[in-house]
């Protein structure tokens, strides 16, 4: 079959008119740890460049990167091949926390410019992560009751990114009566909690229940910390002590916030029609503690609710419960109400919800 000859031409003057763009190496985002040595920033396009510029975080204004020049900022040396080669990069030789930030490169190519643009992203270590009981567990002398089930939740305070948790029992790993992963982050730190439930049984004396927070910036890659079960006697004449709790003012809690499960399937906001949503509602220093109730636009829920887990501090009493919806098509719109009820007035707050196939 011959081809027309205007088909030709209008192949090669449509593939001739394709726009330059500055590809990156690493693409979009590279996660680094304060300290790390050696790392490579590099922008490539695919015609000889005339002259490359980049803006780097930490650096007091943008500056030539070429082989030929020294690099006018401490620490930094040119990375790549020659501007001819379409090549501009530079390699930071000890990564410090004023290199948290966007690295850009500014290119010309015959009298045009081109940007491109590497988020530096810096790895900050959580705090070692710690596990807390619920203040409904009896716990005292640190033994435990078999039979009775035990509320524990995990948390790994302000790391950036979030660390990941999971919980072992004498190094084996646990899957079953593992709640779902919690995140919340304020000013590029994140805290993630996780709530581990467990009917304590006889052969659980002496064992070691275990929350491991997975982390880029700790050592090794990981912390852990550990609860020993003790199991108090099963027969003993001793009559329980009467613990008397303080009487404190009536004080209102703050708004209830509600916080999404980190594991839901997103995308641009919305969730996918038949999977789970799975959202925490958190009511904190009340006293007494509030009370929830849910609500699916003006429909009271029932189903899919946690028992609520109560902690105390010195500020009052945080009341956290989990409710869990599976999604129809049909919720796309409606709105999701948790209200926290208390002796000095209710508050509520909303999450819209948008579906998607």
């Amino acid at each position: 079959m011959r081809i027309p000859v205007f088909l030709v031409l209008l192949s090669a003057f449509l593939g001739g008119s394709q726009a330059l763009q500055v590809k990156t190496d690493p693409e979009e985002e590279v996660v680094v740890v304060e300290g790390q040595k050696n790392v490579n920033l590099l922008c490539l396009i695919d015609e000889p460049m005339d002259f490359c510029i980049v803006k780097l975080p930490g650096a007091p204004a943008p500056f030539a990167a070429s082989d030929k020049l020294p690099a006018p900022v401490e620490g930094i040396t040119y990375y790549g091949l020659p501007w001819s080669s379409g090549s501009c990069g530079i390699t930071i030789d000890t990564i410090k926390p004023i290199h948290d930030g966007p690295f850009e490169c500014t290119v010309s190519v015959k009298g045009q410019t081109y940007k491109g643009q590497i988020k530096i992203a810096l790895s900050v270590a959580p705090e070692p992560p710690v596990i807390e009981l619920a203040s409904n567990v009896d716990s005292r002398n640190g033994e435990f009751e078999f039979g009775k089930k035990v509320t524990m939740k995990c948390v790994s305070r302000n790391g950036w990114p979030g660390a990941k948790l999971s919980w072992y029992l004498d190094g084996v790993k646990l899957t079953e009566d593992v709640g779902a992963e919690f995140s919340e982050t304020s000013n590029r730190r994140t805290t993630v909690q996780q709530i581990y439930r467990r009917a304590i049984a006889v052969e659980d004396n002496r064992k070691k229940v275990t929350c491991r927070a997975e982390h880029t910036a700790y050592p090794g890659g990981f912390m852990e910390t550990s609860l020993p079960i003790k199991l108090k006697k099963v027969y003993t004449n001793e009559k329980p002590e009467v613990q008397k709790e303080e009487l404190k003012e009536s004080v209102k809690p703050k708004p209830p916030q509600l916080t999404v499960s980190s594991v839901v399937a997103q995308r641009n906001g919305a969730f996918k029609v038949g999977s789970n949503l799975v959202v925490q509602c958190v009511s904190k220093d009340g006293n007494p503690p509030a009370g929830f109730l849910w609500f699916l636009n003006d429909q009271l829920i029932y189903e899919g609710l946690s028992a609520p887990f109560t902690s105390k501090s010195s500020r009052g009493s945080t009341v956290q419960q989990t409710l869990t919806l599976p999604l129809k098509q049909t919720d796309d719109g409606k709105v999701l109400i948790c209200k926290a009820r208390h002796p000095e007035g209710s508050e509520e707050t909303r999450l819209k919800i948008s579906t998607y196939n």
